[in-house]
């Protein structure tokens, strides 16, 4: 039963909802049910249908920078964003983000102090920052600090556990109109677990592939094969239809119903994936050949991802959120959010005794499995997002390296599947917000998400695949079991040592016990009963030590495991059998 627990959990990530769906609401299959494979093929073109809203210029848009749980409030944090190096700074509560330069010599803000008026000091020459204004607050040189010029401010906001900036302070008025694309679940989540669940990496990929990447499902059974339930064998047509506008309104229906309050924000690409029973690799696991099940993925402008299934009565839900932090380089923010089917009231003894049958013990227990191995609390969910990262990892990273090296752009793909549709749609989206933001501001700002400049050559494995440093010291969940584990790790080695030792000494102590039959007969034969007693407790230590040696041992190797989980996982994909 764990084995199928976690085999649900890894196919779900990088995140994952799962309810239940009422019969007679619009959350019911049959309103999302897909036609069959008779259906029309549309060409890659027609992503764009139904999508006449204007695309906003990379930099007018609300990007997710930060897990909330990840910074630091009593210094400065260092971030970038579309290759702009930020800082965000905690004052009066709120987390405000200001560019990373000092206004004097421009120096690195990140590199200073905060101090107890709630300004930022910088490092270099002591100047101090409003950190919500940006004004130069105090000039330890002079004493009139009016002509001092500002440090650039950006606005902010907190929700789902991120902090979300604003790239484009001359358009305030836009900002405000902008809904960010969170669902009514997300939210949920979030007020329940606080800032812990939200899971956030840092890839050595932009979010050119990353977008790429999470939008297309006929990878799954080749990148993580062995991960999970995938396998090999499942590969093979996935289908899709791209979704008007008057079904993507109709697919939000489920958002209003579970929160009256919230207004659905609507993808600007959905795809369904045409008899999801069939060709939908994760559903194939769970889900008879014939029955009623369907697939949708959105992308919401200007980076998240959205996966929604249906099966029977029970659904899963996947959101991801992109950020560009710079050329060939993005981090992922994800919820490994999971909320099991309400259990039925007992109406009657019948009703008692169904519940109560090997079939539905069986299944609450795998609803309590399922659910300590999705707690955002604990470090098991993140190494399971690990996996599933580290299987896209090497190749797209170098992938983005032969890219450039060829000069070779998204146009130059071979796409004769409908499974590349929305992939195509989204690089031309990128395509489309970098023009506009080349025609109106900095063309490194529309570089981070399509330009391909920075890949240079091949990272090394460690550098691709480290867990530390994009992820470990930046969560306190992950950060935490770390550490506790290399104590327990220096205690278990010091323990052993101390075995060791004793260990020799009983040795050294049984050999000399050993020696005594040399003596002369008169004294072995009033002695022979103290040193039998002797060898006897001797030997007990000596077994005793060796086998808590052993124990030790094999704990210590355990946990240096257990430690390098944390650092880095080598993921070969030939191994992979």
């Amino acid at each position: 039963m764990l084995v199928t627990a976690c085999r649900l959990l890894v196919v779900l990530l990088p995140t994952s909802v799962a309810f239940s769906v009422q019969k007679g609401s619009p959350n019911n299959v049959n309103l999302y049910a897909v036609s069959t494979g008779q259906q029309k093929m549309h060409h890659q073109h027609d992503a764009e249908e139904d999508s006449t809203d204007p695309i906003r210029p990379v930099h007018q848009n609300w990007w997710p920078v930060a897990a909330l749980i990840s910074l630091k409030p009593t210094q400065p944090n260092a971030l970038q964003v579309l290759g702009k190096p930020l800082v965000a700074a905690k004052s009066n509560a709120s987390w405000n983000v200001l560019d990373d330069r000092c206004s004097h010599r421009f120096a690195p803000l990140s590199e200073g102090r905060m101090i107890s008026t709630g300004h930022l000091q910088c490092a270099y020459h002591g100047w101090e920052f409003d950190t919500i204004t940006g004004a130069c607050s105090k000039l330890p040189q002079v004493t009139d600090v009016k002509k001092v010029a500002a440090v650039q401010t950006y606005p902010t906001r907190e929700e789902a556990g991120m902090l979300w900036v604003w790239m484009d302070p001359s358009s305030l008025a836009l900002a405000d109109q902008i809904q960010l694309p969170i669902s009514p679940l997300v939210r949920q989540y979030v007020a329940r677990f606080g800032n812990e669940a939200c899971f956030m990496r840092d890839l050595p990929y932009g979010i050119e592939l990353l977008g790429e990447n999470l939008l297309d499902l006929s990878h799954l059974p080749f990148s993580h094969h062995s991960v999970g339930g995938l396998k090999r064998e499942q590969g093979g047509p996935l289908p899709t239809r791209m979704l008007s506008k008057r079904e993507r309104e109709d697919a939000a229906l489920w958002e209003k119903e579970e929160d009256p309050t919230y207004n659905p924000v609507l993808p600007r690409y959905q795809v369904e994936i045409i008899d999801a029973a069939q060709h939908d690799p994760v559903i194939m696991q769970f889900a008879k050949s014939n029955a009623e099940a369907s697939t949708r993925i959105g992308f919401y402008e200007p980076s998240h991802v959205r996966y929604r299934r249906i099966f029977g009565e029970r659904a899963t839900h996947v959101e991801l959120f992109m950020c560009p932090t710079s050329e060939g380089r993005s981090r992922v923010f994800l919820f490994n959010v999971f909320r099991s089917a309400p259990v039925p009231k007992v109406a009657d003894l019948r009703g008692f005794m169904k519940q109560i049958t090997p079939g539905a013990l069986k299944a609450k227990l795998f609803q309590i499995i399922f659910r300590r191995l999705t707690d955002p609390r604990k470090p098991n969910a993140h190494l399971f997002a690990h996996e599933i990262f580290d299987g896209d990892g090497i190749f797209l990273h170098k992938q983005g390296n032969r890219m450039r090296e060829a000069g070779l752009t998204f146009r130059d793909y071979s796409t004769p599947s409908s499974a590349d549709t929305l992939l195509s749609a989204y690089r031309r989206f990128l395509e489309s917000a970098a023009r506009k933001t080349r025609e109106t501001s900095s063309c490194s700002l529309a570089d981070a998400v399509v330009g391909q400049n920075q890949y240079g050559d091949d990272l090394p494995r460690s550098v691709m695949l480290d867990r530390y440093n994009t992820h470990t010291k930046h969560c306190p969940t992950c950060l935490n079991s770390l550490q506790k584990s290399r104590r327990s790790h220096s205690r278990t080695g010091f323990l052993k040592t101390a075995l060791q030792g004793a260990l020799g000494a009983s040795v050294f102590s049984f050999i000399g016990l050993l020696t005594l039959e040399s003596l002369p007969f008169a004294i072995r034969v009033t002695t022979r009963t103290l040193i039998n007693a002797l060898l006897v407790r001797v030997g007990i230590m000596i077994g005793m030590s060796t086998l808590g040696i052993f124990v030790l041992a094999r704990k210590e190797r355990k946990l240096h495991q257990k430690i390098d989980l944390f650092l880095f996982k080598d993921y070969v994909h030939s191994d992979k059998l």
